[in-house]
């Protein structure tokens, strides 16, 4: 199996074409439009001439990756000594019961004929 080397004259065309239009994507997506949507109206107005597969990942490619990496995850605070936390967030009552129906493994005596 021969691979490519190069890539071919329409991808590159296609890339251009989604990137001059790649902001108003954006705001049709965080407007809450579908991408089939989008796509069909780009289409037809001729900005994008390429099939809704492609456009779906120039999407994926070019807008969710990049938020994803825009995005960094909370850094995760981890105390020095867990045992002494953990007794500190303790409490000693018990927990209150409310109303309907609740499980108990120990039958109460009025519960009982």
């Amino acid at each position: 199996m021969k691979q490519r080397q190069e890539k071919r004259p329409g991808q590159d065309l296609a890339a251009v074409a989604f990137m001059a239009v790649r902001e108003d994507v954006k705001a049709a997506i965080g407007a809450g439009y579908a991408q089939k949507t989008i796509w069909a109206h780009l289409h037809e107005t001729g900005k994008i001439p390429y099939r809704y597969e492609t456009f779906l990942k120039h999407v994926r490619k070019h807008i969710k990756e990049a938020k994803r990496e825009e995005v960094p995850k909370a850094a995760k605070v981890i105390p020095d000594n867990p045992t002494k936390a953990a007794v500190g967030r303790k409490k000693d009552t018990k927990p209150t019961r409310k109303e309907g129906f609740t499980f108990e493994a120990t039958p109460r005596k009025e519960d009982l004929i």
